[in-house]
């Protein structure tokens, strides 16, 4: 009961998923994808904002990101990329604030894996709460990550331990990596 309790407190998302811009974090593939062309065609933004990570490859996935949601209906000039380079969540939230300000969001709906979705909440709120922007988030759904099952597999571990720290890691004040 403890470990599925520790999946169910990693993953959080709203069930009020409508926002000025869909925010999809970069890194997840596919299925954040998806989730993000899903939300987007099913009406909850206008907009959807790429962060640019830094890293081998990551043009790359830039290109095929955009080609995917292309391919699931999303317009390309409805797909905006925030100001910058990031490499750490902290960074993208980072990010995106600027470009909310800028473009006057009042509200985002962050898009990501869901063991990565508590933890993206904290920084997104630390970041765009003080520019008055709503943060809400959606956990990228077909995942393989699970509150009930997580513990069966090694990557689920992985996972879990290394977003635990990470987490820890932000309450003793630290925001990057």
């Amino acid at each position: 009961m403890l470990l599925v309790f520790i999946g169910m407190l990693l993953v959080t998302s709203d069930t009020n998923k409508n926002a000025d811009a869909i925010v999809l974090l970069s890194g997840g593939g596919k299925v954040r994808n998806a989730e993000a062309a899903r939300l987007f065609n099913d009406g909850a933004a206008n907009t959807i904002v790429l962060t640019q990570t830094s890293g081998r490859g990551s043009v790359s996935t830039m290109g095929e990101t955009r080609s995917q949601l292309i391919k699931a209906g999303v317009p390309s000039y409805q797909i905006q990329t925030a100001y910058g380079t990031a490499t750490s969540t902290y960074d993208e939230a980072r990010q995106v604030a600027k470009l909310a300000k800028s473009a006057g969001f009042d509200s985002v709906l962050v898009v990501t894996d869901p063991y990565h979705t508590l933890r993206a909440r904290i920084l997104f709120a630390g970041e765009l709460g003080t520019e008055g922007v709503k943060v809400r988030v959606a956990a990228a759904s077909g995942h393989w990550y699970q509150p009930i099952s997580w513990m069966f597999s090694q990557e689920g571990w992985r996972v879990t331990l290394t977003e635990l720290a990470k987490i820890g890691g932000i309450i003793l004040g630290m925001r990057g990596g």
